[in-house]
C-alpha cells in the first residue's frame, strides 16, 4: 500500500513539473558577468534547483560523516568502559542508601537513649 501512493505521489509531482515548465516556456537571459545565457526560464529553474540540491547533499554528507565518527569513538569509549567492569550508577546508589539508612538508624538510637 506504501508503495502505491508513492506512486501516486510522484505522479502527481510529475504533473504539476509538467504544468509548471508548459506555463514557464518564454526564453530569459541571463547575466554571468563574462557572458549572456538565453535558455527558456524552466531550465534555469531546473538548473538552479539541481545546484541548490547538490550544495544541500555535500553539506548533510559532512555532517554525515562527523556524526560516525563520533558514534565510532562514542562506542570505543563504551568498550573501554565495559572492559573496565564498572558498576552501574544504580548499583552505587542503592549501597548509599543503605548506608544512609544504617547511620540514620544510628543517630535514631543515640537520640533515644539521650532521651531516656
Amino acid at each position: 500500500m506504501k508503495k502505491q501512493w508513492t506512486m501516486v505521489g510522484a505522479i502527481v509531482l510529475l504533473l504539476i513539473a509538467v504544468i509548471f515548465s508548459w506555463m514557464n516556456s518564454q526564453a530569459v537571459t541571463v547575466n554571468f558577468g563574462f557572458t549572456k545565457v538565453t535558455m527558456p526560464l524552466v531550465v534555469i529553474l531546473v538548473i538552479s534547483i539541481l545546484i541548490g540540491a547538490l550544495i544541500v547533499v555535500l553539506l548533510s554528507t559532512s555532517a554525515n560523516w562527523k556524526q560516525k565518527r563520533e558514534i565510532k569513538s562514542l562506542k570505543k569509549q563504551l568498550a573501554a568502559n565495559k572492559t573496565m567492569k564498572r558498576q552501574p550508577e544504580s548499583e552505587n546508589s542503592e549501597v548509599s542508601l543503605q548506608e544512609e539508612t544504617q547511620k540514620e538508624d544510628s543517630t535514631n538510637q543515640n537520640l533515644k537513649q539521650h532521651e531516656e
